[in-house]
């Protein structure tokens, strides 16, 4: 190797520059020489990498030549590199890793700073973690400190920077960040172009020097995860040395020779790789003013052989149509004519977002979707003036099966959150078009009009290549449909209608001319909403409807309710025997949540009354971040955001739902019980399930809407003559004493032989005379409660770990047989919201499903377990039972301990199974 500013004038690129400018040359050699010594302290940080010293910059130039086209370096053609950009080239060239070692004078700062040991701070994990991380950084802020001296103008530091921090941004991160160009010497300065120049010339930069001298030795010596990484890199290095080329036409010629596989495979991985990156930098090249790359965006012509043996690169093989058809079938998305239209639109308010995002307010963006269905022409088109695609981008992610654009680092960041998923909701369409037609332009600064890209994709043809051909048009996206012919046109409107709740932009919806805008907010709930074609009743049953809408942060919400009026009292009752439900429509009941204004099922959290049976609502999450989905779309997935986004939706209803208590003189707590109980009429009152933490919930959200009905229990009183408390959460945490409640069915027999039975909402008064037969036999002074059978009292039994399950005989009458009332019992003092607290053995899901609750009690039948309904079993502590049940549920057999639960529940009702014999 000769000396770097000698290697530097041996360079056509330094002879173009030269010939130039003799200043921009001199600055050139005067910054090779400046930084040179800097750089060779590289290998005293990381002596087990390949070189990054002045040589490895001189090689990166010699590299420039192979991947330019010859015009960009002769005078007088149209396509030359000017003075300022040649000298930005050869800086970045060297100077790209300067970050990466320990600048004249800044040894005490780093010691000091990085709390270094006094020996081998040179290569200590501190240090070299933070040259490591920081170094892009680094480079560009040392040559800004020192730009006089080291012969950099001061209008070319910025740019510089740029590019010498581009080879360690992603194609995406590089477009994003030098969208707006640079200036130079009055020429506009394309430094994105120049940073993919660049990076182009430093992937090919394999050379016979790249190897230090021993390197590789010493890092086999070397134990650790990171001296076999090098070895391996520098391996791979030294069996390919200068074996690489670029034809005349562009492409990339490689070869080398391997006595390892691992290495050979590593060497496979970094040429897949760099193809990846080089079709970006293209794709970067090809929309700039003067397109100047040679190097073609094509796989390499690879040569790699392993003598003396047969190397495959098998990985997991996939059939692409296979696949393809899998992705475009009917049995991802479910036979939904509709879904394949959000998909499009989504992408289409996805480019709309993406560029308003990166808009100023002096740009005057207006973004505007457009969904057109055409009858005559049994098409659909879905148009966006957004941010378009470039051909990387199409190629990359569009034609891409499952390669979603949001993965890329510089797509989705802190402040930018996408829609998009997956990258296979394009391929949806062909379950209803037989052809794709697009046409797109990227948008770029002041592009109000260009040439974009028009190509066609269909599954009845699929090609193993795509034409592209130019066509003029605004940046933005076009892709219109040609409809499988048994596809009706109006269907898919519909469909697609229904499933845009609300336009995060602006969104027509075209049906043969006539428009029809999607609301830009959440719409209200109607009475037609709520009613449907029984609003005819309306006036007859006396019902009356009420709407509200409002906000919380990250949610929207509207809701509605229908109610009567009894002697001036609301109500949700429509009779003695049922509530409203029977009058609302029945599409009204189905909960509507979206995601950016789509269609997106979400599970809500913990509502303090059956709002689907006396209403509806319609939820907007406003961002995506965070938000997770199935395939199709048809489901939020839980996550920690969807459960806080849930979680803020039913706090917006409770709003509302405050709102209309107060304003119909309801809001205090024996209203709000009252009501609760009847919008849980005609089969919503759902009590037998372990209710995890739906208290803690309530508790923290809506503690003044989580009403309580206690009968004190006085055995010298009937139930009629009880006195009733009515108290919300923050009421009942001032009481002290016991509860009781009966949640199991009672059965009796009948003078006719047959067993007869109890539902336990019939129950209370039997259960009251029940109490207060517990109340005489135990004499305690301590208060007894009853409640109702109902969720609130299954949460409130769930919440006291102590809690336990009592069998009280009573007499139904005159010559009758006794009848066993379980009684279920808890303490106030001993509440907990913390659901880890609550001795659940587990929950299972299988031939029974429920939760297994561990309990002191004794049954009076002597088995060690008793029933609460149909999704709840106590089970006896210190038995053999739970001792079994507990090794099932720690060894994680939760299908295994279903099956039991289901044999448990066989011998309730009288029979043997020999599964449970031995253990009862």
């Amino acid at each position: 190797m000769r000396d770097p500013i000698e290697e530097l004038k041996s360079t056509r690129v330094f002879s173009h520059l030269s010939s130039q400018s003799p200043e921009y040359a001199d600055r050139a050699a005067q910054f090779v020489e400046i930084i040179a010594p800097i750089l060779a302290t590289t290998i005293q940080h990381f002596p087990l990498y390949t070189r990054h010293d002045a040589h490895h910059g001189f090689q990166v130039v010699r590299r420039l030549e192979n991947v330019l086209l010859k015009d960009c370096l002769e005078i007088g053609s149209s396509k030359s590199l000017g003075a300022p950009e040649l000298f930005l080239l050869i800086a970045a060239a060297y100077a790209h890793d300067l970050g990466m070692t320990v600048f004249p004078g800044e040894e005490p700062a780093l010691r000091t700073t990085l709390d270094l040991p006094e020996h081998g701070w040179e290569t200590s994990v501190p240090l070299t973690d933070y040259l490591r991380r920081e170094h892009s950084k680094r480079g560009g802020a040392y040559i800004h400190q020192n730009a006089l001296a080291m012969g950099v103008p001061e209008n070319l530091v910025a740019p510089l920077d740029w590019i010498m921090k581009s080879h360690n941004l992603s194609v995406s991160e590089l477009e994003a960040n030098l969208r707006k160009p640079f200036a130079a010497d009055g020429r506009v300065l394309d430094v994105r172009q120049l940073a993919a120049i660049l990076c182009s010339a430093d992937a090919i930069e394999f050379s016979d020097t790249r190897v230090l001298d021993g390197v590789v030795d010493l890092a086999r010596q070397t134990a650790g995860d990171a001296a076999a990484i090098s070895f391996r890199e520098n391996r791979k290095h030294d069996c390919i040395r200068d074996s690489l080329a670029v034809t005349d036409d562009g492409q990339v010629v490689v070869s080398g020779t391997f006595d390892d596989g691992d290495v050979l495979a590593l060497a496979h991985r970094t040429f897949d790789d760099m193809e990846g990156w080089i079709r970006g930098y293209c794709d970067i090249d090809r929309q700039s003013k003067i397109p100047r790359l040679k190097i073609r965006p094509e796989p390499f012509v690879r040569r790699l052989d392993l003598p003396g043996a047969t190397f495959e690169r098998l990985g997991v093989r996939m059939s692409k149509r296979a696949v393809i058809d899998l992705i475009a079938s009917n049995a991802v998305w479910k036979r939904s004519t509709g879904a394949p239209i959000r998909e499009l639109v989504q992408n289409a308010v996805e480019a709309c977002r993406f560029r308003m995002h990166h808009s100023s307010p002096a740009d005057d963006y207006q973004p505007q979707v457009r969904i057109e269905f055409d009858r005559a022409r049994h098409t659909v088109t879905v148009t966006d003036n957004g941010c378009g695609m470039s051909l990387r981008t199409i190629l990359n992610h569009f034609l891409s099966v499952a390669s979603s654009r949001a993965k890329e680092p510089a797509y989705a960041s802190k402040s930018y959150a996408p829609i998009a998923r997956f990258g296979t909701g394009f391929w949806s369409v062909f379950t209803v078009a037989t052809k794709a037609d697009i046409r797109s332009l990227a948008f770029e600064a002041g592009n109000d009009k260009g040439i974009g890209l028009q190509f066609e994709v269909s599954l009845d043809e699929l090609k193993d290549y795509t034409v592209f051909r130019d066509c003029p048009m605004s940046p933005g996206t076009s892709v219109t449909l040609s409809l499988i012919e048994d596809i009706v046109v109006d269907d898919v409107f519909e469909q697609c209608r229904n499933l845009l709740v609300r336009a995060a932009v602006p969104i027509d919806l075209v049906l043969d001319g006539v428009v029809e805008e999607i609301p830009e907010i959440v719409p209200d709930v109607t009475p037609t909403q709520l009613l449907g074609a029984k609003m005819s009743a309306m006036e007859a049953d006396g019902l009356h409807t009420f709407q509200w809408r409002g906000e919380r942060p990250g949610v929207e919400v509207a809701i509605g309710l229908v109610y009567r009026l009894e002697e001036q009292k609301v109500t949700f009752r429509l009779n003695e025997h049922t509530s409203v439900i029977s009058r609302l429509d029945r599409t009204s009941g189905i909960y509507t949540t979206a995601v950016c204004g789509f269609f997106a099922p979400l599970r809500p959290s913990t509502i303090c009354l059956d709002l689907w049976r006396v209403g509806t609502a319609v939820a907007n999450i406003q961002s995506p971040q965070g938000i997770e989905y199935s395939l199709d779309r048809g489901q939020v997935l839980e996550s920690e955001q969807s459960i806080k986004m849930g979680r803020a939706i039913t706090q917006c209803i409770h709003d509302g739902y405050r709102a209309f208590l107060q304003e119909r003189g309801a809001y205090n707590p024996e209203s709000i019980y009252r009501l609760t109980v009847e919008s849980e009429l005609s089969g919503g009152n759902v009590f037998d399930q372990y209710t995890g933490h739906e208290l803690s919930v309530a508790a923290e959200d809506y503690p003044d809407l989580l009403c309580f009905r206690l009968y004190e229990v006085a055995p010298s009183r009937k139930f009629q003559q009880a006195t009733i408390h009515h108290l919300d959460w923050p009421g009942l945490r001032k009481l002290s004493g016991t509860c009781v409640v009966a949640q199991t069915r009672l059965s009796f027999p009948a003078p006719d032989g047959e067993f007869r039975g109890l539902y336990p909402e019939q129950l209370t008064e039997l259960a009251y005379i029940a109490a207060a037969i517990i109340k005489h036999c135990e004499g305690s002074p301590e208060p007894l409660y009853l409640l109702e059978a109902n969720r609130r009292a299954s949460m409130l039994f769930d919440a006291d770990p102590t809690g336990t399950v009592q069998t009280v005989a009573l007499t139904l009458g005159p010559g009758a047989s006794n009848a066993h009332l379980l009684m279920q019992r808890w303490r106030l003092q001993n509440l907990t919201l913390n659901p880890d607290e609550h001795q659940i053995i587990a929950e299972v899901q299988g031939r029974w499903t429920g939760a297994l609750y561990s309990r002191d009690f004794e049954n009076p039948l002597g088995t060690p377990y008793a029933f609460l309904g149909r999704h709840r079993v106590v089970i006896k502590t210190g038995s053999k039972l739970h001792e079994h049940c507990s090794a099932l549920a720690e060894q994680k057999r939760l299908i295994k301990l279903a099956d039991l639960i289901d044999d448990l529940q066989l011998h309730s009702q009288g029979f043997d199974p020999e599964a449970v014999r031995a253990l009862i």
